[in-house]
C-alpha cells in the first residue's frame, strides 16, 4: 500500500482502552477507528468553484465551527444567538 504511512505510536492506556470500545462498538478494527476520527479531525475540503451541491454539502459536514470561526467570532456568535431567544421569550436584558 503506497499510500500509506506505516508507524507505531504510544497511547495512554485509559486513552487506548476508550478507543478499542469504540472500535469494538463500531464494528471497525482499531486501525480503522483511529483513522475515522483522525479524518474528522483533518478533513479534506473538496470544493472547486464548479462543485455539484452534494459535494459542498459533504464538505460543509466535515467542518467544525472552528474550522470557520475564531474563538472571539465563536463567542460573539453565541452571544447572538442567545439574545435572540431571550428576545422571543421576552427576557431580553437592556442594551447599554
Amino acid at each position: 500500500m503506497e499510500d500509506t504511512h506505516r508507524s507505531q505510536y504510544r497511547l495512554p492506556w485509559p486513552l487506548y482502552e476508550e478507543l478499542r470500545a469504540a472500535a469494538d462498538k463500531n464494528r471497525r478494527p482499531l486501525n480503522a477507528e483511529l483513522v475515522a476520527r483522525l479524518e474528522s479531525t483533518f478533513p479534506r475540503l473538496t470544493v472547486s468553484a464548479d462543485s455539484d451541491l452534494p459535494t459542498l454539502h459533504s464538505t460543509i459536514s466535515k467542518l467544525s465551527l472552528a474550522d470557520l470561526m475564531t474563538p472571539a467570532e465563536i463567542t460573539m456568535f453565541a452571544e447572538r444567538m442567545l439574545a435572540v431567544v431571550r428576545e422571543k421569550r421576552g427576557t431580553a436584558k437592556p442594551s447599554r
